[in-house]
């Protein structure tokens, strides 16, 4: 999103300066839908709250999504990319939340979200904000999704930071193998999905010892091996499960394409 956010701006005048530059007329209604339903004045206070922050200066830190307005008109375009605007009602996890801009979204759709992430107190008020249902949840390589979540239409996860392990000297940063990328999408779909249902991905990349970054292509690779629908420069994957699946043993995965 090339944009320079300004998290200290009123809300009105953002709304009006963002509301201004969505061209297409359905996606600047739902736009002044969803922020229409936020607390001027709640907003107010949680900038209050953050700006004497450490690191609230910083534009790459996570203050940034207190500039709700640029966040959402995002999330507005990606609903209806996904098909979510003229959708009826679905049950959908979102993975990684952060300030819940995207479920923002949904709800206004009429859909029925939850959203996980850690307990970042921002992403916490954001979210209350918002009036997005969050739960803190550690999404752990081996360890399924917690069962009291239900089950769900549409599980997604954009930009998904869950899969990095932390970093080793000898080794730099590690990441999930393909054996935890299989016990995860084997969970979700066999555990917290309604059939047919929706599975989407959206990756972020590798750090190499390095400082560069790569794509996770044997991730993709084997997803698509399986069954997905991959858009391989985005990094991002796309299973219509019917069944339980998973990267060793696919079956009950329909590929959207052919859905």
């Amino acid at each position: 999103m090339a944009i320079e956010f300004e998290p200290l701006s009123p809300l009105s005048r953002r709304i009006a300066e963002v509301a201004e530059t969505i061209a297409d007329e359905a996606h600047r209604t739902l736009f002044e839908r969803v922020v229409g339903r936020i607390d001027p004045e709640a907003h107010l206070a949680l900038q209050e709250k953050y700006r004497s922050a450490p690191g609230f200066g910083d534009p790459t830190y996570m203050y940034k999504y207190l500039d709700v307005c640029p966040w959402l008109k995002d999330k507005v375009a990606r609903a209806f990319s996904m098909g979510l605007a003229d959708s009826p009602p679905l049950r959908i996890l979102d993975l990684g939340a952060g300030g819940g801009h995207f479920l923002a979204v949904c709800n206004a759709l009429g859909h029925q979200t939850v959203g996980i992430d850690l307990a970042f107190p921002l992403y916490i008020d954001l979210c209350a904000l918002m009036d997005v249902d969050r739960r803190t949840w550690r999404v752990n390589p081996g360890q399924p999704l917690p069962a009291t979540l239900g089950r769900f239409d549409l599980v997604t996860a954009f930009q998904l930071k869950f899969d990095a392990l932390g970093f080793d000297r000898a080794r730099g940063w590690l990441y999930w193998s393909l054996a935890d990328w299989d016990f995860f999408i084997r969970d979700v779909t066999g555990e917290r999905m309604r059939y047919p249902g929706r599975l989407c991905l959206q990756l972020n990349s590798r750090l190499l010892p390095d400082g560069t970054r790569e794509r996770f292509a044997d991730v993709i690779a084997a997803c698509e091996a399986a069954g997905a629908r991959v858009n391989e420069t985005a990094s991002e994957i796309s299973f219509a499960p019917s069944g339980p699946i998973g990267l060793f043993h696919p079956q009950g995965c329909v590929n959207e394409e052919t859905a």
